[in-house]
């Protein structure tokens, strides 16, 4: 699918900035390939920099055509945002299809796959270029089963007070720090972002319930016989949310971990596009902690903060306020890094 090689612009029209560009900016921080472009008509003329001050300056366009005029090596046009719901907008059918007739390959995390529309998958064919539905799942994943207990690998996954947190960046940069000590150490990927970014993983909201637990319990058995030392699974959801819950659960008990980490969004206070409050952190992880198999009973060993918004000096004080609170590590892995949560996993 994706290479190095490959030159991305990232479509995300009328949301780039939002939390609903999250697979835009997810790429953008962590994808094995460079972004050259950004496609969002209301912020066109500003640099992606403008918008997310600790990204590069990728400039932002109204067009898909004004993007690659400008960039001709692109080769890849990536949707960047996922909705709540992960549908395909269908104004934006169109702009699709004239980046087909541009020669850009196609890469869409939505619900909605672009294979499945006989006009896309013609144009495709037609301009020889590919299609990437990234959710589009296998239907041959097995039954979980705890087959995880006969593996030595260290596992390590992140959980959230809410979905949309940031829970797949706190797992790359652990991940990255890990490696960088000399460990063995995978990301592994759950989500349409984190799979275009590491080129591996699942779709767990993509996948029959019954088998969402066995995939995971899958992947993460691939990583044990590659002779990992440490697998960072990215958390999806929140046991918290109605929404979301099932994906949480099947993440929880399929990946077996020895640890968990609680990632949380200063300010907060109701759980996404509900208005139900958002418990205390010390609720939160005693119902994770409860939850959890008792074959492999698993603790919250750190706290990650997404001071996103926030200055450093006010990101410091509610690190105080709920380490002390709490009485775990807590750490913001985007301002501060995240070394006091990695040894906290390596403990």
């Amino acid at each position: 699918m994706l290479t190095v090689k490959n030159k991305v612009i990232i479509y995300a029209q009328d949301s780039f900035g939002g939390e609903n560009a999250k697979t835009g900016i997810g790429f953008i921080s962590y994808g094995l390939c460079e972004t050259v472009a950004v496609v969002d008509r209301k912020l066109a003329g500003q640099t992606v920099k403008n918008v997310i001050g600790y990204l590069n300056p990728i400039p932002i366009f109204k067009s898909v055509e004004e993007a690659k005029n400008s960039f001709p090596q692109a080769d890849v046009l990536l949707i960047g945002i996922a909705p709540s719901g992960g549908r395909f907008p269908p104004d934006w059918l169109d702009d699709i299809k004239r980046a087909i007739d541009l020669k850009l390959n196609i890469v869409n995390g939505l619900h909605d796959f672009l294979c499945n529309i006989p006009e896309v998958k013609s144009l495709s064919e037609k301009n020889k270029v590919y299609i990437w539905d990234v959710r589009k799942p296998r239907n041959d994943y097995p039954i979980a089963n705890a087959r995880l207990l006969d593996y030595p690998m260290e596992i390590v996954l992140m959980v959230g007070t809410d979905a949309a947190i940031g829970k797949m960046t706190v797992a790359l940069e652990l991940d990255k720090l890990a490696t960088k000590l000399g460990k063995k150490s995978k990301f592994i990927a759950t989500g349409q972002t984190g799979m275009m970014i590491s080129g591996s993983g699942i779709p767990i909201d993509a996948i029959v319930g019954d088998f969402m637990a066995g995939a995971i319990e899958e992947e993460l058995i691939k990583a044990a016989n590659e002779n990992v030392d440490i697998s960072f699974v990215e958390g999806q959801g929140s046991i918290l949310h109605p929404g979301w819950s099932g994906v949480t659960l099947a993440l929880l008990h399929g990946s077996l971990p020895h640890k968990l980490i609680l990632c949380h969004k200063i300010g907060r206070k109701y759980l996404k596009n509900t208005k139900i409050p958002i418990e205390s952190i010390n609720k939160v992880i005693s119902i994770y902690e409860n939850m959890t198999l008792s074959v492999r009973a698993a603790k919250v060993v750190g706290i990650a903060l997404n001071a996103f918004g926030y200055s450093n000096d006010e990101a410091s004080l509610e690190i105080k306020k709920i380490e002390s609170e709490t009485g775990l590590s807590v750490d913001d892995v985007i301002k501060f890094g995240g070394e006091k949560l990695l040894k906290a996993c390596l403990r």
